[in-house]
């Protein structure tokens, strides 16, 4: 299995889309590619590529810098997307593509990535959102450092700023470049790919981060005004009730599972024993001839109450209003 780094990134933005894109392949959403961004990525490759193994580039030649172009024997196949640099961690193949690779005078390389922009302002790395950049040179670091390079901590960004003027465009677009240095710590990577991994091996899907926009739209659109987080009733099995009562309410609180699983499913559906053994492993109960029978239950009575339809074998939900505004 190969994860890019733009999927750990998505599961660090929200696990249950990483969890739907990796085993439902139900992907977010694309936007327009950035094409004038690939024009000055290109073009800037191009550039440094002309000192490679050479000399300093007279761009950091200016700035004070002596780094050199780093020559690899592997550089080529590094920056190519969906190939770049590839680690193994734990049985999955990580990878991503840089866009450049410095060197010092010690042999010590340094990640370079290049960003383009249009803003009034001058170029930095204060905004909140910027951490995907950070995280991602750091990223780099660790996938250069399983591949036997010294790498340094300190990264660079080549930050190149469309000029917005007052003159005509004749065709012609100015920029404002700045070299922008970074020092990263690439110690939250491996937590973060347990973590990942961890989520890959669940069969339920893991909860949506609370700022996931995607997540949001998608509730919104399915629920409108009536949307509402629907907590499972907990029962206090250390109280002397009833039996009869206790069996009712664990069946209420398997009745409130099985809609939960139905509302995280993207189809809002599941075969009708999947239901139940999902149900029964939500419960913390062994899946047993009892235990199915009375989830069975549960189910063919969430139909009787208009929750749910069965249709050839298939729960499908119906969202209930009198459900939601109890």
């Amino acid at each position: 299995m190969r994860l890019s780094r733009s999927k750990v990134d998505l599961f660090i933005e929200c696990p249950l889309c990483f969890w739907l894109d990796q085993k439902k392949k139900i992907k977010r959403p694309s936007g327009p590619p950035f094409t004038l961004n690939v024009a000055v990525d290109h073009l800037l490759k191009n550039e440094f590529d002309a000192s490679r193994g050479k000399g300093v580039p007279e761009r950091l030649a200016r700035e004070g810098l002596s780094f050199v172009p780093a020559k690899h024997n592997l550089l080529d196949r590094w920056r190519e997307n969906f190939k770049g640099v590839a680690r193994t961690y734990r049985g999955i193949e990580f990878f991503g593509a840089i866009d450049d690779l410095w060197q010092d005078m010690f042999g010590i390389h340094y990640v370079v990535d290049y960003k383009a922009t249009s803003k009034a302002d001058e170029v930095n790395l204060d905004a909140d959102w910027q951490i995907a950049y950070k995280r991602q040179v750091e990223f780099y670091q660790w996938l250069l450092r399983g591949n036997q390079l010294e790498v340094s901590d300190q990264a660079w960004f080549v930050y190149a700023n469309g000029i917005k003027g007052d003159e005509f465009f004749n065709d012609q677009l100015g920029f404002k470049t700045k070299l922008i240095s970074y020092d990263g710590n690439a110690s939250w990577i491996e937590p973060t790919l347990d973590s990942l991994i961890d989520c890959l091996n669940q069969e339920m899907p893991p909860k949506r981060s609370s700022h996931c926009a995607y997540c949001e739209y998608a509730d919104r659109r399915r629920y409108g005004d009536r949307l509402k987080v629907i907590e499972p009733k907990s029962v206090d099995v250390n109280i002397r009730i009833p039996r009869t009562a206790t069996r009712n309410a664990n069946k209420d609180m398997e009745a409130d599972f099985a809609i939960e699983i139905l509302e995280s499913l993207p189809d809002q559906r599941c075969q009708v024993d999947e239901l139940v053994g999902l149900v029964i492993k939500k419960n913390n109960k062994r899946i047993t001839l009892p235990n199915k029978k009375r989830v069975l239950e549960v189910v063919y009575e969430l139909q009787a109450s208009g929750d749910v339809r069965i249709q050839n074998g298939i729960v499908i939900l119906i969202v209930s209003s009198n459900r939601l505004e109890s």
